[in-house]
């Protein structure tokens, strides 16, 4: 017998909005401005935007997804079009910016093992990445007892144009549990012409310097994006700087939104 899925999809043009639900998941766009050929302005910028980001996401989800191993999930590809779909403009260094912060495998999260804060440093010809630990993750992964653990600094880089990435990754050496927290700075040679970057960090549970075999023991995340060019700075201060004005704007209509005043029905003489 057939199901019928209890939450109402919507799928098609609406007003001057597109929603689109498909096997790759669910997005919000814009629709193209009147005009059905294809040499008109507003389509060719959609498709071009489309070929776009599949090509970013397609190079994402293959070298990610390389060091990453089994923990990146089916929908993995699907998930980073979701998320650049919510920004606007067709930058990569802005669109690399909406996976800050993203987990590879939200089911097996890196911050639950744990906790570290990464710092990335650049010259001409490096990219140092450091690597300061907060503190320790437990010992306990279901039935298995952790006793250290490494972590995993994967780099990203991307020259001017629309380019595959170079990309490289180092090793921590293993962690005991019962020393001190420690700091690492993984250095990497910086191709030349590198203008964008991002920074990816994984850690393994071991026992005796073995990985512990099981997901649970694992988790990876994407950390932060950068950028070179002065051009994308500034793009990125004026879309901070609207963003804290809506929300600014936005606080400031709710808190008026709450003051009701009531009238008194009568006064009683003093």
């Amino acid at each position: 017998m057939a199901k019928r899925d209890a939450v109402i999809k919507i799928n098609g043009k609406f007003d001057d909005e597109v929603f689109v639900n498909n096997k790759y998941g669910r997005h919000i766009r814009k629709a193209p401005k009147k005009g059905t050929k294809k040499n008109e302005p507003a389509l060719k910028e959609q498709y071009n935007r489309t070929g776009f980001l599949n090509t970013l996401a397609g190079d994402l989800n293959k070298v990610i997804g390389a060091y990453a191993g089994p923990l990146k999930p089916t929908n993995f590809y699907q998930v980073l079009q979701q998320h650049f779909r919510k920004e606007p403009v067709n930058n990569r260094f802005l669109l690399l910016k909406q996976l800050e912060g993203m987990e590879v495998n939200p089911k097996y999260a890196l911050n639950k093992l744990g906790d570290a804060r990464v710092t990335v440093l650049t010259t001409a010809k490096t990219i140092t990445v450091n690597l300061h630990i907060l503190f320790h993750p437990s010992r306990y992964v279901g039935r298995y007892k952790a006793d250290c653990y490494t972590y995993e600094v994967s780099l990203l880089c991307w020259k001017k144009g629309n380019g595959a990435s170079f990309h490289a990754r180092q090793f921590s050496e293993w962690i005991s549990l019962k020393d001190g927290l420690p700091d690492f700075d993984f250095g990497f040679t910086r191709p030349a012409g590198t203008v964008h970057w991002l920074v990816c960090l994984k850690q393994q549970l071991g026992i005796n310097e073995e990985p512990v075999p099981t997901f649970r023991a694992e988790g990876m995340m994407i950390m932060s994006a950068w950028t070179s060019d002065k051009k994308d700075l500034a793009l990125l201060a004026k879309k901070e700087e609207e963003e804290s004005a809506k929300a600014e704007k936005a606080a400031t209509k709710k808190v008026q939104e709450q003051i009701v005043r009531v009238k008194a029905k009568a006064k009683r003489q003093l």
